[in-house]
């Protein structure tokens, strides 16, 4: 017998026992889902959104991680019974158990028995389904409106349908939805693509006949004239307009819409522009040339070689042996909102930047176009560092230094460096103070915290002291902060004045006005105000992780409720962190094993790679097993239909946890 095949095999028997006790448990929140379910109501009332479609809310954090969803109350809609549960709409939700993918209504009956490869949400009343990779359509009784005979179908309006040959399916392996957009691991990191052609698709109505055949849409040309449009006839686009005449015959390869009053267009391989009535009013005589935009009523073009920029009337303005030019927007941050500040330039595959008239501001040297701030700098980078210059190209640094922490958004004073010496200066490079420091670190717009001969204070950003440098340690809090004197940390308020005077060998002040403090070798969470414990110290380190507090002692860790009651307990050395996943993955005597939100061991430590239930791969987990990664579901079974992989298909991407008090 294979390795996959003892894998598969060995999952169903020991998940057969697993699965009968598993019927059993009660259908009610553990206490962890009751945080997180409170979490999420108070993050949506303080969002002021409350609209009806967030709840029932999907969530896996009942006894036994399986997935069902709950009313903004608690109560369960969706009994806990399913490997995943997916967002409501239109009163319905996407289920999954043991791979096949059915639906269910907000008070939890199954609309669809789960029998599909996989299902679509509702729209207009319709929800697309796959059957032996064909797509058809069911309505909201789960009756099949249109058979599974489409490569993609989708409803677009009550009785408008869009219809492909094409198969529209993406995600990723095990977790595949209908996106068409596909998501693999590669040994480079991600690989997304979008394989989906768009162009290709109908439109068809309720009895299947077609509306308008497949084929490439018309185009918008006038955004302020919907009657008239850019429409395709044997390769060819002409303007049509609303009576179905043509306001232009076919006659261009390629056509686009308006933009600053002229449209760009292709005839016979070569570029020009009409204007609003259709007219060329630049011929086609360039071999490439960009869009006009943003009313300088000048674009970039190539014809014979020569790269430049011309008018509105096609007529250079200036001319260049350069290899490429196109104009150089600066975004800011109001929607919409952006602004030329000149024409990025390419020569010797090298990037420089010319003013609108075709000046040199940076000469060609640098590894990638320049950028604008929206302060008018200009940063460029050249040779892995960041360089830094006025609006007309002169150097903001000093030669032999280099700014640190000037990039488009941040507020000076900046970090000058130069030798191994650090120095706080203004918008224009000018010292704020003649103090060197050893080390920098930012702390808020309008302070800074600087080493200085072995000692930490923090300074003001016009340069004067906010805080004395006679410290050994000092946090990145604004008010209060941890300072250290003598090794022994305090909480410290900005005017200098000791909230708790320094007796910890470790603290980290949190939001809520408590803070974690160690001492001894002991952890617990003090509240600053009044030095009351808010739960005693307890032997080892203490963090916060989402809804819940780590504690980690004697080479084990385990995860207690904020008030200090112990949650999970597996006697494990790593235990998972996402609360909200339902099962986390703990490793115990070298292997992984799972636990839920119960502290209920559901999988006994067998796996050779940690075991993790993201909640986007749709109720599948891929396990290590034997040198096989194989899919399993919430129940540890072996997930039928997916094939076991040489290699994860879908490797964490996030770092590895440490539980530390100070950073």
């Amino acid at each position: 017998m294979g390795a996959c095949s003892w894998f598969k095999v060995a999952l169903v028997v020991f998940s057969f026992a697993n699965g009968a006790v598993a019927q059993d448990l009660p259908s009610e929140l553990t206490p962890v889902g009751k945080a997180i379910l409170q979490a999420k109501v108070a993050a949506k009332d303080r969002s002021g959104s409350g609209k009806p479609t967030d709840f029932p809310s999907a969530m896996c954090t009942f006894p036994g991680g399986l997935c069902g969803a709950v009313w903004r109350d608690g109560s369960v809609a969706v009994p806990p019974r399913y490997d995943w549960v997916g967002s409501f709409a239109e009163k319905r939700a996407a289920v999954r158990i043991r791979g096949l993918y059915g639906l269910v209504d907000d008070e939890g009956h199954e609309v669809v028995t789960p029998q599909y490869s996989l299902v679509d949400d509702y729209k207009f009343g319709f929800a697309q389904v796959e059957v032996e990779g064909r797509s058809g359509l069911i309505d909201r009784s789960g009756k099949m409106i249109f058979a599974p005979t489409y490569g993609f179908i989708e409803a677009i309006g009550p009785d408008r349908f869009q219809v492909s040959d094409v198969r529209r399916r993406g995600g990723k392996v095990g977790s595949e939805n209908f996106s068409g957009i596909t998501v693999t691991h590669t040994a480079d990191g991600v690989s997304v693509s979008f394989p989906f052609d768009f162009m290709n698709s109908g439109v068809i109505d309720m009895s299947g006949q077609w509306i308008q055949p497949p084929g490439l849409p018309p185009r918008e040309f006038d955004k302020g004239n919907p009657t008239v449009h850019w429409v395709e006839s044997d390769g060819l686009w002409g303007l049509l307009q609303a009576d179905g005449n043509w306001l232009v015959q076919p006659r261009y390869q390629k056509a686009e819409g308006l933009s600053d009053g002229l449209a760009r267009v292709t005839l016979d391989g070569k570029v020009g522009f009409v204007d609003g009535s259709g007219q060329l009013t630049i011929e086609p005589v360039f071999d490439k040339a960009w869009p006009f935009r943003l009313g300088i009523g000048r674009t970039s073009a190539e014809r014979d070689g020569s790269v430049g920029v011309i008018d509105r009337s096609g007529s250079w303005i200036f001319q260049t042996s350069y290899q490429q030019i196109h104009l150089a927007i600066a975004r800011h941050r109001e929607p919409h909102s952006e602004s030329p500040f000149g024409w990025h330039f390419k020569q010797a595959d090298r990037w420089g930047l010319l003013d609108l008239d075709g000046r040199v501001l940076l000469a060609a040297e640098f590894d990638q176009p320049v950028e604008a701030c929206q302060d008018r700098r200009l940063v460029a980078y050249m040779n892995k560092e960041w360089l830094y210059y006025t609006g007309d190209g002169s150097p903001l640094q000093p030669l032999g230094g280099r700014l640190i922490d000037a990039t488009c958004g941040r507020a000076p004073p900046y970090t000058l460096k130069i030798g191994d010496k650090l120095q706080l200066v203004d918008a224009r490079s000018r010292p704020l103070a003649p103090m060197q420091f050893d080390a920098v670190t930012p702390v808020g717009p309008d302070a800074k915290d600087v080493k200085i001969d072995g000692k930490w204070g923090r300074i003001r950003s016009d340069g004067s002291w906010l805080i004395e440098p006679r410290f050994d340690y000092l946090s990145n809090n604004s008010d209060p902060l941890v300072a250290s004197i003598a090794g022994k940390r305090g909480i410290m308020k900005l005017d200098g004045t000791w909230l708790i005077e320094p007796k910890f060998d470790a603290a980290r002040i949190r939001p809520d006005g408590t803070a974690f403090v160690s001492s001894a070798g002991a952890t617990g969470i003090i509240r600053i105000k009044d030095q009351s414990w808010v739960m005693q110290p307890r032997p080892g380190v203490m963090c916060d992780i989402d809804n819940a507090i780590m504690s980690q002692a004697g080479g084990k860790r385990v995860i207690l409720s904020p008030g200090g009651e112990v949650w999970i307990d597996a006697d494990a050395v790593r235990v998972g962190i996402n609360l909200d996943f339902g099962l986390l993955t703990f490793l115990k005597d070298g292997k992984w094993g799972l636990v839920d939100t119960a502290g209920h061991v559901t999988a006994e430590p067998q796996y050779d790679e940690p075991v993790y239930f993201a909640l986007h791969y749709r109720g599948i987990a891929w396990a290590k097993q034997n040198g096989k990664w194989c899919p399993i579901d919430r129940r540890n079974h072996a997930v039928p239909g997916i094939a076991c992989s040489d290699v994860n298909p879908a490797p964490t991407l996030a770092p590895r946890f440490e539980c530390k008090i100070e950073p």
